[in-house]
């Protein structure tokens, strides 16, 4: 696979990255969430290889849903609790998506060429939003 994350920002040539500095890019698509009491769950675009996600006024949790994946829903609830990451309240969090296939080779984009995954789910752990950037 080859590496379609893109680089944190420098001041020079062999300089260092700046850190807690998003990409220098655009976002390609924006969701929100407010106040939702049952998962949501976002499609990628085809293209789209990170993810930042801002958990404001109650922290939240996301899954990678799987493309054969059906019943796409996260659970919170200890002891039956499915998702893959808790983001703190008020926090934003970027995330580099995560490989699920080999990839196809095709001229869409780096996401599907790459085989990361297409879908995501998140849920509000309280009374809050969500808000999401995809790069």
């Amino acid at each position: 696979m080859v590496n379609p994350y893109r680089s944190l920002p420098r001041a020079g040539a062999g300089s260092e990255a700046f850190q807690e500095f998003p990409a220098p890019i655009l976002a390609k698509q924006r969701f929100s969430s407010e106040n939702a009491t049952n998962s949501s769950v976002v499609s990628f675009t085809d293209n789209t290889v990170q993810l930042e996600i801002a958990a404001v006024g109650a922290g939240a949790a996301i899954k990678w849903i799987a493309s054969t994946d059906t019943q796409a829903s996260i659970i919170t609830a200890a002891g039956t609790a499915n998702y893959d990451h808790v983001i703190a309240a008020n926090t934003v969090r970027r995330f580099a998506i995560p490989q699920e296939t080999n990839g196809t080779p095709s001229i869409v984009g780096a996401g599907v060429q790459n085989g990361l995954y297409r879908r995501v789910a998140w849920r509000s752990l309280g009374v809050g939003s969500i808000m999401s950037s995809e790069f």
